[in-house]
């Protein structure tokens, strides 16, 4: 029997880290979006929609990871509820995540205007106002859940790090030997 993993792979930390930088991006350019002028606002979104989905085809790529590699356990003295929570929380990011550049795409196919991630092409189907809003509202609310799950996940990060000094953080951090 293998014995118990003690820190992410590499692979999972690349992912993990380059994710987490695509989509802190990505909440800013989508925060500021609004106050851009028009040509300003399209270029914006180019950027925007090709991190989107790069999101989607690294968080693909993560879940798939994640199926072959599980992560540590978490420390065995750590209270139920903090497990039920740890547990709920990672679940939701990855299923919000995935969610994001999804209602993304579904915007950009409905909108009036065309958005080419890469510079390959629009992803414009045809103009269509009540599409384009319901894809618009989902979009702008799956934003703000994935910054309510970030302000839970990482204060509990520190919390491992700083307060309990267990190694929850560190097997995550990038350089980090645990």
């Amino acid at each position: 029997m293998a014995a118990p993993t003690t820190a992410y792979t590499g692979t999972a930390k690349a992912l993990h880290w380059i994710i987490a930088l695509f989509v802190l991006v990505m909440l800013i350019f989508g925060w500021t979006l609004g106050d851009l002028p028009e040509q300003e606002r399209i270029d914006t979104l180019v950027i925007h929609s090709s991190l989107g989905v790069s999101v989607l085809v690294l968080m693909t790529a993560r879940l798939l990871w994640r199926l072959t590699h599980p992560a540590p356990a978490l420390p065995g003295d750590l209270p139920r509820w903090q497990v039920i929570i740890s547990k709920a929380v990672h679940h939701s990011l990855y299923l919000f995540l995935f969610l994001q550049p999804l209602w993304g795409i579904g915007q950009s196919l409905f909108a009036g205007f065309p958005v080419s991630p890469f510079g390959l092409g629009p992803l414009q189907i045809e103009e269509n106002e009540t599409l384009f809003g319901i894809f618009h509202t989902a979009h702008a609310i799956n934003a703000m859940i994935l910054i309510g799950l970030l302000l839970l996940h990482i204060p509990a990060a520190l919390y491992h790090h700083f307060i309990r000094r267990d190694a929850v953080l560190k097997r995550m951090l990038p350089f980090a030997k645990v």
